[in-house]
């Protein structure tokens, strides 16, 4: 029989099969040194991640430790002169592709709420104005960032300068979403710009997407005294009586106009927020949490009541965005609560009361000026003179005890002189020559806190808050004028008969 011709008595196949099989062979060897490597370089990113958590844990029980001693760092509060930064040699962006019309944009991982034109007198680029950005991060800014700029014909690539809008002494910890102020210095060819847009990126030269429009007000004309901001409100229950007599008591004290942000009202308190918007002495603003936090209405105020530290860190947006709302049309800003208010004592409004004040200070050094606090819990005995919707006028007791005027005080703010504010007084300012937080006396205002329950933080001294209490006539002569605007407001809005 003549033999079969198989691979094996080719030479020219047998060669190829095994050119074949060392391929295959090579194959599995690079396929499995891949593996190996990845596999390799997960377990080092993961000893990496534990060893960064490791110092981070050690790096806050030693900032902790410093607190105690008084040794802890304290970030600056006013800026250094710094270089401005521009890209010009093949840096070549393209034109962002949308204008955002969201609530938050999201840019290389940080979470863009607003951007201001700020054009006041500034140590951190004193020859440039500055486009100011309110951004959350999750945790610390531990990158440069850059900001593309542009208007309807040129465009700009800067580095941006970020301060943080907290300090450690507060809380060192930052495994949270964190506010901060990102300040890009303008090249002085934009200066007669009508429009500004800006992006950011964490790296020179990078086209982005998605920009947000710069709002710019270049007004000069005269400021009103005092806006009041609100942070966002949160309420499933219905306490539109008591929203009507709060507000109608700013209006009283001369508050032009009231901001208030607003998470979730009821259909009542809402309908009050439209009827002084409708007047022009309200503004409301929508508002919702950044990044992968919760927004569906009840998951986010379990959220909210459940995560206080998140929550402070939050609430500083919208203090800081009504900050730059108003620096064009406002003196002051006065950041309050529902339950708080500040009575001027010797004079019948607060345009008259930070006239007496500025008499003798020069107003380009003013930051805040703080009004200390005291407590009025639910009186036992209501004033009956008065209408069950009057919730403040009825309850006429206080605790004798003012809070140190450390704790507890609300400030005005000076719109001129400031770069950001915390929930109780200014934080950043502009120049050097801008003081701290001055605190007023108590003979000419205080701040009244209608507080249902102690407040935790107090805890030592509840016992004496809430028993050691004295008649309070801080509000007395405003009462009838505010009785007849609550139940005027009241009536037109069918809230009582």
């Amino acid at each position: 029989m003549p033999r079969t011709k198989g691979p094996w008595h080719s030479r020219r196949k047998l060669t190829a099969m095994c050119a074949v099989a060392t391929l295959l062979i090579l194959a599995i060897d690079y396929r499995k040194s891949v593996m190996t490597e990845m596999e390799e370089s997960k377990r080092n990113k993961q000893t990496s991640d534990f060893l960064a958590d490791i110092d981070y844990a050690l790096d806050t029980m030693k900032y902790m430790h410093e607190m105690q001693i008084g040794k802890a760092a304290i970030r600056p509060v006013v800026e250094e002169e710094q270089r401005v930064v521009e890209f010009y040699w093949f840096c070549r962006i393209d034109r962002f592709e949308k204008i955002s019309t969201d609530e938050w944009t999201e840019n290389d991982g940080l979470y863009l709420y607003n951007a201001y034109l700020d054009t006041r007198k500034n140590s951190l680029y004193p020859r440039n104005d500055v486009i100011q950005i309110l951004t959350v991060s999750f945790r610390t800014i531990r990158h440069k960032v850059y900001c593309n700029i542009f208007d309807e014909k040129q465009y700009a690539v800067v580095e941006g300068y970020v301060r943080e809008i907290w300090q450690r002494g507060w809380d060192p910890r930052d495994q949270f979403y964190i506010p901060n102020l990102v300040s890009c210095p303008i090249p002085k060819r934009f200066r007669s710009s009508a429009e500004l847009y800006v992006s950011i990126t964490s790296e020179p030269c990078r086209t982005q997407r998605v920009a947000v429009r710069v709002h710019i007000d270049r007004s000069q004309g005269k400021k009103d005294a005092v806006a009041v901001c609100v942070k966002g409100m949160d309420f499933q229950a219905d306490i539109s009586t008591r929203l009507v007599e709060w507000l109608e008591a700013q209006y009283l004290f001369g508050v032009s106009t009231v901001t208030m942000y607003k998470y979730t009202v009821s259909k009542q308190m809402q309908q009050v927020l439209d009827h002084f918007e409708k007047q022009g002495k309200l503004v409301q603003i929508p508002l919702t949490l950044p990044g992968h936090s919760p927004n569906l209405p009840l998951v986010r105020s379990e959220y909210i009541a459940r995560n206080r530290q998140q929550k402070r860190r939050h609430e500083l947006i919208p203090y800081n965005d009504c900050l730059y709302r108003h620096i064009s049309t406002h003196r002051y800003i006065l950041i309050l609560d529902i339950d708080e208010l500040i009575v001027p004592l010797q004079h019948d409004n607060y345009a008259d009361l930070l006239a007496n004040i500025e008499s003798s200070l020069p107003t380009e050094r003013i930051s805040s000026l703080s009004f200390s606090n005291v407590f009025k819990f639910p009186a036992k005995t209501a004033d009956a003179s008065r209408p069950a919707h009057m919730y403040m006028m009825r309850n006429t007791m206080r605790s004798r005890k003012t809070s140190d005027h450390r704790n507890y005080g609300k400030s005005m703010t000076n719109t001129a002189t400031v770069a950001t504010v915390f929930n109780h007084f200014a934080l950043h300012r502009l120049t050097p020559n801008v003081s701290g937080t001055m605190y007023i006396p108590e003979r000419l205002g205080i701040k009244l806190h209608y507080k249902s329950t102690c407040p935790v933080e107090a805890r030592k001294e509840c016992a004496e808050l809430q028993n050691d209490t004295v008649t309070d006539h801080s509000i007395d002569r405003f009462a009838d004028e505010l009785e007849r605007r609550v139940n005027r407001t009241l009536l037109e809005l069918n809230l009582i008969e």
